[in-house]
């Protein structure tokens, strides 16, 4: 009875791991979208349980719950400066201990992973790297707490994928559904989420590649409506533009933020390289940054924290023009001292905040230059929010869609795209046209031999459409009443690849053939010792969409990779050496 039981409870293991792998896998459009489903709401809750954390540690380290600038603003100068060095030195003792732990682990660069990894990310890297950026972020770190969301997020559907067994392409496809996620979640902006990753991470619109991406961040964003409540990030009274010739100061906008992100930029670049000059552990590297962030909050408390309470501050209420460039010069040395030491965050946040201080300054100064004109420092606050954002991703339709979804806002779309349109194109012109996510999609670490390799094994499928050499005309017509492919992979006990056999052969052979009489003599395949120019041109010279992939010099059949996935991985690694790798 007991054995029967077991046999029983073994049958349904089986059939259960068969109904994942392969009717929910992402040959089904069903299963595609189950598991983006699915990855959105895991992604939804690891964002709302790391925000949350975040108050905790605030609430921990000053005694004090709210909005980090008001909370700078609420301690004595020579706390102000302790909290965000104790906050530095903790999360540097983190990173320096807990890295030890998560050694020889694949990448936690969630872009890496897609463009030019292998769908793979580390689980223990990346708890270590979330809980050292909740303590920068929670002590108040100048720095964006997405940076860490999205990570987890991204986690979530790499460690699915890995759990399920599925092949490199599903594996990356599923982090860009779980980065996706954690920005729907992180700004409630799940149409802009999913254009992100699709304009700067894959590079793709394609239906295929969106689709999923999409249902992950809707499901995303409403899990968090249900969990938090729905509102707009930043909700602001309704705005009025003006006249249409006062785009010339929109323009102007625009080509101000194209020409002041990249010196951005470069100023985070030039910390990194400031701190990289000086042998010290990562412990007091980010110590120091921390330390840095307290001297600049002892004069301007409002650079604690990723900025979101000082945008919304900006966007309510009227600022000096004093003020605002104050507040702007702050924040950019306060992150760009933050960034530098090595802190674990991101600085999309930071962006916004640089953007929405630059738009102000310059809707107050216009406002004193032509005092005629309706107050429209709000507004140019929203602009340049979106303008300094596509100047530094490069991703200026990413940037219109957020600052709308963020605001909801839509009288400001038209000079929105306008300024970030421009800025973008002025960007262009500055550090050889790299933005702020360069180094994950070029994979700096990556050399450009190996950049030219391909993952033949990750790419691979599992072989649904294989007969042995001596299977008969009845066994190959039952074979391919089973597929939707047109050709039979001919392989023997051994896994030895012989051949191919075609459907036409098939329909057309006498009643005693047998595959190895129907093989084609001219199969060929793609080899694991080819190089990428071969591969290239096999792949245009064969009609099959899908190609064998045979290990060489075993012959054995390893799988079978699909032209598009070949074709996506040799745009990667060319991109890749495009863009100087």
């Amino acid at each position: 009875m007991a054995r029967k039981k077991r046999e029983n409870l073994e049958s349904i293991a089986l059939r259960s791991r068969w109904w994942i792998r392969h009717d929910l896998n992402f040959s089904h459009l069903h299963g595609f979208l189950l598991w983006a489903g699915l990855i959105g709401f895991g992604g939804a809750l690891v964002t709302v349980g790391f925000r949350e954390a975040m108050q905790w540690v605030a609430f921990f380290l000053t005694g004090k719950t709210g909005r980090f600038s008001e909370i700078s603003a609420s301690l004595a100068p020579w706390h102000r400066m302790l909290i965000p060095t104790i906050g530095g030195l903790l999360a540097g003792l983190i990173l320096q201990y807990g890295m030890n732990w998560a050694r020889g682990r694949r990448t936690t660069d969630y872009m890496e992973a897609v463009t030019l990894g292998d769908g793979f990310i580390s689980v223990r890297a990346s708890l270590v790297k979330s809980a050292s950026s909740l303590l920068t972020i929670g002590s108040g770190g100048s720095i964006g707490r997405e940076g860490a969301m999205v990570q987890l997020a991204a986690m979530l559907g790499s460690t699915l994928g890995r759990i399920l067994k599925f092949p490199a392409p599903t594996r990356r496809q599923l982090v860009a559904c779980g980065a996706a996620a954690g920005i729907a979640s992180a700004y409630n902006a799940p149409l802009a989420a999913a254009i992100f990753v699709a304009e700067i991470v894959l590079d793709s619109f394609q239906l295929e590649s969106i689709a999923p991406i999409i249902v992950s961040s809707v499901i995303a964003n409403a899990t968090v409506h249900g969990l938090m409540g729905y509102e707009p990030v930043y909700e602001i009274p309704h705005l009025q533009v003006g006249e249409s010739w006062e785009l010339i100061f929109v323009l102007f906008l625009g080509l101000l933020a194209g020409h002041l992100a990249p010196t951005f930029l470069w100023m985070l670049d030039k910390s990194q390289d400031l701190y990289r000059r000086r042998p010290l552990p990562i412990f007091l590297r980010l110590g120091l940054g921390g330390l840095a962030v307290g001297v600049i909050s002892v004069h301007c408390p409002q650079v604690w924290g990723n900025g979101y309470s000082v945008v919304n501050s900006i966007l309510h209420s009227p600022w000096t023009t004093v003020a605002l460039l104050d507040v702007l010069v702050s924040k950019i040395l306060a992150t760009s001292a933050m960034v530098g030491s090595g802190a674990v965050g991101g600085v999309f946040t930071p962006t916004l905040f640089c953007g929405a201080a630059l738009g102000a300054l310059v809707g107050s100064c216009v406002q004193q230059v032509f005092p005629w004109m309706g107050d429209s420092s709000t507004v140019f606050a929203v602009v340049g929010m979106g303008a300094f954002l596509a100047a530094t991703t490069h991703a200026p339709l990413t940037s219109i869609l957020m600052v709308f979804e963020m605001t909801r806002q839509y009288e400001v779309v038209l000079p929105l795209m306008l300024a970030s349109v421009t800025a973008h194109y002025v960007a262009k012109t500055y550090r050889r046209g790299k933005s702020v996510y360069a180094e994950s999609l070029t994979g700096k670490r990556l050399g450009r031999e190996q950049a030219m390799l391909l993952p033949w094994q990750e790419l691979a499928h599992p072989v649904k459409s294989a007969v042995t050499p001596d299977a008969d005309l009845e066994t190959m017509r039952a074979r391919l009443a089973e597929v939707s492919f047109n050709n039979l992979q001919v392989v023997d006990d051994q896994g030895i690849w012989h051949g191919v056999v075609g459907r036409k052969s098939v329909a057309s052979a006498p009643p005693e053939a047998t595959a190895v009489f129907l093989m084609d003599a001219f199969s060929r395949c793609l080899r694991s010792n080819m190089s990428l120019e071969e591969a290239l041109q096999l792949a245009s010279e064969i009609p099959s969409e899908n190609l064998p992939l045979v290990d060489y010099p075993d012959k054995k059949l390893v799988g079978m990779i699909s032209k598009s996935d070949l074709l996506r991985a040799l745009q990667n690694r060319l991109r890749a050496l495009a863009r100087g790798v």
